[in-house]
Parts: structure tokens; C-alpha cells; sequence
């Protein structure tokens, strides 16, 4: 059972509840690293969507400041996902108790991940804002280089500003190439794909080679 040590008094102040989201991104951070080191790892997204929901009250909590920060944390939901049916459960991984355990398939377990890296992109905004007393989150403005998984579908098919970027997340690599998060992590452990020092698909001589592989460049 996940213990985030909320409190019931309006009146906490702003340190207590930087601890409060500190507690969660340790959690959802946890959970993220889990999913990418574990190949076994399967996502609970029940979890997943009290950590969610944990964040909109701290949110709530931080004024008119996290107002937009909380409505896009709102379209972010944890229990919509398409779950593998029995049968496809059991091909896949037959040493999962079907009855007590659903597996999420692998569009639904991609968009999992990104909606994960996405939450703590804006519990990392709201308790900045916290720490320092600023007095409003600027959605708006473009993501660092690290959270190269905000940039459009458009571009995970261009292999130039793939290349470009250096590095992408775990979800994005799977999306370029068209596989699963978990084919993603099998091509790591066979050193088919590289992996940088924070975690990150490096698009490096190994990234092209599998881009091109799958995507089968015209030739001029």
C-alpha cells in the first residue's frame, strides 16, 4: 500500500508539502526505473493511478499557481488501458497467474510509460515551484533535451532528427522503430541498441541500423 504521509491540516506548510512530492516522484521514479532494468517488471496500474491522483491533490494544494498543471494532469489516466486476453496472456508469458495478474498489450503498455514520464514531468515543475515560491508553472515553454519523449509522432519517423537529438527515452526509441518497450530492452541486453549513462536510447550506429532495418529506406 503506498503511504505518501499527507496531511489532513490546510494549514502545512510549503516545506511539508515539497516532502509530499518529493515521496512521489521517488515512487514513480522507482517505478520507471523497474519497468526499464526488469525485463519481467509488469506495470500495476492501479498504482499508477493513486500515484496520480496523490499528485492532483498536492496540486490542489499548491493554488491557482498548479492550475494548469493540474488540468493537463486530469486528461492523464491510468486505468483506461487495453489489457492481453487470456489466451494471449499465456503465449506470451506463461508464468503469469492469468486469474490473479492482466498484462497490458503493447500499444497500451507504450502509452503507460509515457503517461508516466509525462506525470513526473509536472509533479518536477510543481514542487520546483514549491521550492522556490515562483509564482506561476510555465507549460509552455519547450521541454529540455532529456524529455525528448514530448516531441511529436511526426518526427520519430525521421531518422535525421532522431539522430539529431542523441538520445531518446525508452517509449520514443519503441515508437521509432515500431516494436515494444520490451523488444526495445531485449535488443539492449543482446547489444543491439545502446544505452547512455542517464538511461536513454543513444541514436548512435546501432539506432540507424535498426531504424533502417525496419523501415526499409527508399532508395534514389
Amino acid at each position: 500500500m503506498l503511504n505518501l504521509g499527507r496531511e489532513d491540516d490546510r494549514s502545512e506548510s510549503r516545506g511539508g508539502r515539497v516532502r509530499r512530492l518529493d515521496t512521489l516522484l521517488r515512487q514513480m521514479k522507482k517505478e520507471r526505473e523497474n519497468y526499464s532494468s526488469k525485463p519481467n517488471w509488469l506495470l500495476r496500474t492501479d498504482d499508477l493511478e493513486r500515484l496520480r491522483n496523490e499528485a492532483s491533490y498536492c496540486f490542489i494544494d499548491a493554488g491557482l499557481r498548479a492550475q494548469d498543471a493540474l488540468r493537463e494532469l486530469s486528461t492523464l489516466d491510468f486505468t483506461k488501458f487495453k489489457v492481453l486476453d487470456e489466451t494471449s496472456q499465456k503465449s506470451h508469458y506463461d508464468w503469469i497467474d492469468a486469474s490473479s495478474c492482466k498484462v497490458l498489450d503493447a500499444d497500451s503498455e507504450k502509452q503507460c510509460i509515457e503517461n508516466l514520464e509525462r506525470v513526473i514531468e509536472l509533479v518536477e515543475r510543481v514542487r520546483e515551484m514549491e521550492e522556490t515560491g515562483s509564482p506561476e508553472i510555465r507549460l509552455d515553454v519547450a521541454a529540455p533535451s532529456t524529455q525528448a519523449f514530448e516531441r511529436p509522432l511526426s518526427t520519430t519517423r525521421d531518422l535525421a532528427a532522431l539522430v539529431s537529438l542523441k538520445s531518446v527515452s525508452q517509449s520514443k526509441a519503441a515508437e521509432a522503430l515500431g516494436i515494444s518497450s520490451r523488444a526495445i530492452r531485449d535488443l539492449v541486453t543482446n547489444n543491439r541498441l545502446a544505452k547512455t549513462a542517464k538511461g536513454r536510447i543513444a541514436c548512435d550506429q546501432k539506432f540507424i541500423d535498426q531504424f533502417n532495418a525496419r523501415h526499409s529506406p527508399l532508395k534514389k
